[in-house]
């Protein structure tokens, strides 16, 4: 009976440690780390400058803040980078503006992808409908290229966004060279070009070196470049007009292109010189030779 006892009591003894063994074997479990939702973009609507606006705005993303001012009920623009005719104003935060005027905003034909202009600008305007207009703020922070030169500095801009697909209207004819029965090609960047003249040779690429012969002209044939027909040597590369480094991408020896740029390829939104901001330029470009003088092209 006794050793019964102390064998009820040791199996007892034994299931106790045992279950305490298990006990200290479980996982503890770690204490839930809470994420502090990101900081709500705060912007007092009164001090922008342009149109009125009131409330908060709708966050976009991106740091982008937008209000509507007039509610759009044509078509919605797509998803796929296209060009759109927008009327705009638009300001640096130190109050400096740089599209629109005192008679106004400026109607611009503008390509609606980051990629032909800059980064949050695609965000912005995404959703935007026929007939809408809003006032954007884009924040600088964290930004690639971007429309102001200088110290990083936020944007405001009142857009209407007037159609889709629109071309710049242009003279005709087209001053400079002939077009002829030339067809026009285009990419998604919203450049347009006609080739006019066939060449021969090796196609120019990225870092080449070429003498080429520059003439341009704003949309409505007045004459532009400075330097009019003069030979320069350029190197293809970054150092170019966006619109030259695409547009003189693979063409030959002895070849013309007339090219047709829109804003954000060309004169951009802060441009140098005195080519006003938001300007279509007209430009017919030859391709003489290869050359083993590397320069810049003049971006004015």
């Amino acid at each position: 009976m006794i050793r019964t006892l102390l064998t009820i009591a040791t199996l007892a003894s034994l299931a106790s440690l045992s279950a305490c063994e298990q006990e200290a074997a479980k996982p503890t479990m770690p204490e839930t780390t809470k994420i502090a939702p990101p900081a709500k973009l705060v912007i007092n609507a009164a001090t922008l400058p342009g149109a009125l606006a009131t409330g908060d705005g709708t966050d976009l993303g991106d740091n982008v803040l937008a209000w509507t001012l007039t509610e759009g009920t044509g078509e919605m623009l797509p998803i796929e980078p296209t060009t759109a005719t927008m009327n705009i104003s638009a300001w640096s935060m130190n109050g400096t503006q740089f599209f629109g005027g005192g008679d106004g905003p400026d109607e611009l034909v503008l390509p609606t992808g980051n990629d032909a202009a800059f980064s949050g600008w695609s965000t912005a305007i995404g959703d935007m409908k026929v007939g809408e207009s809003r006032k954007v703020w884009i924040s600088a922070k964290d930004r690639g290229r971007w429309p102001l030169s200088g110290p990083p500095q936020d944007v405001v801009m009142d857009i209407e966004l007037v159609s889709i697909g629109d071309e710049p209207a242009m003279p005709s004819p087209l001053p400079g060279k002939p077009i002829a029965d030339a067809s026009r090609n285009g990419s998604s960047s919203g450049l347009r070009w006609y080739d006019l003249t066939a060449g021969n040779g090796a196609p120019l690429a990225i870092g080449d070196t070429g003498t080429i012969q520059v003439t341009g002209w704003y949309a409505d044939g007045t004459p532009w470049h400075a330097s009019g027909a003069l030979p320069v040597s350029i190197t293809l590369n970054d150092s170019l007009m966006p619109a030259l480094s695409e547009g003189l991408f693979g063409m030959t020896p002895g070849s013309a292109r007339k090219l047709i740029v829109p804003p954000t390829l060309g004169a951009g939104f802060n441009p140098l010189g005195d080519v006003p901001p938001g300007s279509t330029l007209i430009i017919d470009v030859e391709y003489i030779s290869p050359t083993e003088v590397t320069a810049s092209a003049d971006n004015s």
